[in-house]
């Protein structure tokens, strides 16, 4: 419809469960198709309704010609708002019938890759699949004349309905005789083959699956998904893949025959082998860092973008102004977890998540972490989306967990450090929760644009490099005179106190910019910010020094 139209009608659209669906994955695949499934069956429906000159999106932004999504990163968020020229009724029929649509196209999907890879259980078949969808994906909108929209609030007054809607869903699944082997909640429909552990080892098992983890476990058998992706030999990459990518060479992959395997994960221990057999023992033994053993899952949500909304009461300018930004940060935030050779799950917008390396070696030979992608993002973020005028901000929450790690628990982990610990008041910030093979977690907190983020930035890059060193006792030294430190009136006491507990040659030499940044820190977060709780800030301040001293593999 032309922007000079008075609009007829009102619509928004949501589709969940989204994290139920996560919650059960297992795999890093399972996990990726889990979210891409919701992110294309939007797609679907958002092309569908596209092509009319009578319907306008407000949220996401969509550009005309409708352009289709053919990265591995999902990028079509669980909602929409239009606006049109069409009346009530007429847009109702167009919606329901693009939903319709697209869940058709995945229930012949699912239908194509059952086949020639599994069976259906006796008494089951497509219809089966078709029913299992429609009771468990929930498909809500509300269309509404303009007199029921709030102006000029038009995002919040639809979105308050979608909330509504979402919080009063009712799933529908039936009563099959067997139950999902993975998931444990819905009917199955199919038996195939999959790996499970039996005692010490992975075997083949026929299981019975439901038409989701179905075709989460079976995605990269599917020609359409690998179409839809434009990858051949398709394959999400699992955890060891992405937490120890730079560890597996091709020659490092050609020494064992697994790490191509589309089907079967492997250990740590597969790869340390590999590696020593190519290069040698003292050179691998140089090359893998403990946090290879560690994956780190990044989830980021923007903060207060409805203040940004409030600026804009013109449709065309919440589609131009504010979901246009969106868009074009999540290019270019897809761009950046791809430089730190990570792998986003999805990027809509502002929500973001995506598994990455702790750290690694670029090209130019220097070393990068994940915690120098969240500092990124966030710049990144303030330039495209909030242009700098310090109204909306990015919160960020960062899992690191070991890579036998239960990936459910990890994923709930990561949406914790994110909605419970980084989100919270002032938010734009940085949430990190780092859980130790032994099950011991440290975890910590940063406000993003301080001089406390860029001290320590700098001190764990160049650490874990091996550019900047630090005394492997320090950590062990603050904490047994954390009641001291806390009690410092001044700087330069700090300071008078670090000379004095750090007063050894090698201190003054080796160690020397080490122990300045860690005082700098200490500084900068206890007297510089002015501090209200001087304990708790100290505490805070050595979870940091111990999760350092644990990615160096010092404890």
């Amino acid at each position: 419809m032309s922007g000079q139209n008075t609009p007829n009608s009102y619509a928004g659209f949501t589709i969940g469960p989204i994290y139920d669906v996560l919650s059960h994955a297992r795999k890093t695949r399972e996990l990726w198709f889990g979210s891409y499934f919701f992110s294309w069956f939007m797609e679907k429906i958002i092309e569908s309704l596209a092509v009319s000159n009578e319907i306008d999106f407000l949220v996401p932004y969509v550009g005309k010609p409708f352009q289709s999504n053919n990265s591995i990163t999902g990028k079509y968020h669980d909602r929409f708002i239009i606006r049109s020229s069409l009346t009530k009724e007429d847009l109702y029929n167009q919606i329901q019938q693009a939903s319709d649509n697209a869940l058709e196209y995945f229930v012949c999907l699912i239908d194509d890759i059952v086949k020639p890879t599994a069976k259906y259980i006796a008494g089951i078949n497509k219809d089966s699949v078709r029913n299992e969808l429609k009771g468990y994906i929930q498909r809500n909108f509300v269309v509404l004349e303009p007199s029921a929209v709030t102006q000029p609030e038009i995002v919040k007054s639809i979105s308050s309905y979608l909330d509504s809607m979402e919080e009063n869903r009712f799933f529908n699944t039936g009563i099959l005789d067997n139950t999902c082997f993975i998931c444990k909640s819905l009917p199955a429909v199919v038996e195939a083959k999959i790996w499970v552990k039996k005692g010490a080892s992975d075997v083949q098992d026929g299981k019975k699956l439901c038409p989701l983890c179905f075709i989460k476990y079976f995605c990269f058998k599917s020609d359409k998904i690998k179409t839809k992706i434009n990858k051949k030999g398709f394959r999400y990459p699992p955890v060891l893949d992405i937490s120890a990518g730079e560890l597996l060479t091709d020659e490092v992959k050609n020494k064992n025959p697994i790490f191509k395997d589309l089907d079967k994960d492997y250990d740590f221990e597969d790869i340390e082998k590999a590696v020593k057999d190519v290069y040698g023992k003292e050179t691998a033994d140089s090359m893998i860092k403990p946090y290879h053993k560690y994956l780190a899952i990044v989830q980021a949500d923007g903060d207060d973008l409805g203040v940004i909304l409030q600026q804009y009461t013109n449709p065309n300018d919440i589609a131009n102004k504010f979901s246009k930004p969106l868009l074009d940060f999540a290019g270019e935030a897809e761009g950046l977890i791809n430089s730190y050779k990570g792998h986003p799950i999805y990027i809509g917008g502002d929500d973001i998540l995506a598994f990455m390396p702790v750290a690694f070696k670029g090209s130019d030979g220097n070393t990068k972490t994940v915690f120098d992608l969240a500092v990124e993002l966030s710049d990144k973020y303030r330039d495209v989306v909030d242009k700098n005028n310090g109204k909306t901000t990015l919160s960020i929450g960062i899992n690191i967990a070991y890579y036998k790690y239960p990936l459910s628990m990890a994923l709930r982990n990561t949406r914790e450090q994110l909605f419970v610990k980084a989100k919270e008041a002032p938010k734009n910030a940085l949430a990190i929760l780092l859980t130790k093979h032994s099950g011991h977690q440290i975890d910590f907190k940063f406000s993003f644009n301080t001089e406390e983020i860029k001290i320590f930035s700098t001190l764990l890059r160049e650490t874990i490099a091996g550019q900047m060193d630090i005394p492997h006792a320090m950590h062990h030294n603050l904490s047994r005179f954390k009641t001291i430190i806390t009690n410092l009136p001044d700087a330069n006491r700090l300071k008078a106190f670090f000379e004095n507990n750090f007063d050894e040659p090698i201190h003054t030499n080796r160690f020397k910019s080490g122990i300045e940044k860690v005082r700098n820190l200490f500084e900068e977060r206890i007297f510089s910010r002015g501090s209200l709780n001087r304990l708790e800030s100290v505490n805070d301040l050595l979870s940091k020094l111990a999760f350092i001293k644990f990615l160096r593999g010092e404890g």
